[in-house]
């Protein structure tokens, strides 16, 4: 699969804890730069387009690029391009994104959920590929989701489509509140491993019963985690459970590569 043209695309992800941005040609990804979120909106806006910059010089020059793909986590306009609430950084609410990266490099500018963009990352270029109706897992900072059926990506009336962190599984607690922080708060012990494998089954389960997916793709930094629960329902529900196969450049390649399909 190969992009629109032959210039490179930045892909930029912006998560709960990190940055990741690279230039991207063909799902590859020929320069990278990995910075820690920063912890305000001027912090933000300064490093931001300092990693910007610098990949642009790596690229040669300006001319050099297609455009800038964004993934950001959190609620969207897609259409305007505000990010309208984030709860993990909550400094970027109401921020128009895409308006702000427009003006400051004067590129087309692409944006979406940053689960998305790993699902669409791995679809194309991944452990998605080869299949038709995936679903996404990121267990990260939150748990996010992107839903691909018959080849196309979900989105819903709204573009919410694919909130698998607001799952409700546990008397009123959501997956992400059951799951990724739990284990965080209590340092990773066996006893809360062991409740995220259980939590994160549960969710699975739903997941399966109600997409009827052919595989669901796990990445994140909580994604190591495979518990029993796990390898039961893949024999038992006929479901691939598989890990990203982009690791931490998934995002950044499915921002990317919303140059490539407009359906994707």
């Amino acid at each position: 699969m190969t992009f629109i043209n032959k210039k490179y695309i930045i892909g930029i992800d912006v998560g709960g804890s990190k940055i990741i941005a690279a230039l991207i040609k063909d799902a590859r990804v020929f320069y990278k730069i990995k910075i820690p979120m920063p912890k305000n909106k001027k912090d933000f806006f300064g490093k931001s387009e300092k990693v910007i910059e610098e990949l642009i010089e790596k690229a040669g020059g300006k001319k050099s690029i297609r455009g800038i793909g964004c993934g950001i986590g959190g609620a969207l306009d897609l259409e305007k391009g505000i990010i309208l609430s984030w709860s993990n950084i909550n400094f970027l609410d109401g921020l128009n994104i895409k308006n702000w990266l427009k003006k400051k490099f004067n590129y087309e500018i692409r944006i979406d959920n940053d689960a998305r963009c790993f699902t669409r990352g791995e679809y194309l270029f991944g452990a998605g590929k080869g299949y038709k109706n995936i679903v996404g897992m990121t267990l990260g900072t939150g748990v996010g989701g992107g839903i691909i059926i018959d080849g196309k990506m979900v989105y819903g009336a709204n573009g919410s489509a694919g909130e698998i962190g607001h799952m409700i599984i546990n008397n009123g607690k959501y997956l992400e509140e059951a799951t990724v922080k739990q284990m965080r708060k209590s340092k990773f012990s066996k006893i809360a491993a062991q409740k995220f494998e259980k939590n994160l089954g549960i969710g699975i389960a739903n997941i399966i019963n109600i997409l009827d997916p052919e595989a669901i793709i796990i990445g994140g930094g909580a994604a190591k985690t495979t518990g029993k629960f796990i390898v039961f329902l893949q024999a038992e529900k006929n479901v691939k459970i598989l890990k990203g196969k982009l690791g931490e450049n998934a995002g950044a390649i499915g921002a990317a590569a919303l140059f490539y399909s407009q359906n994707i």
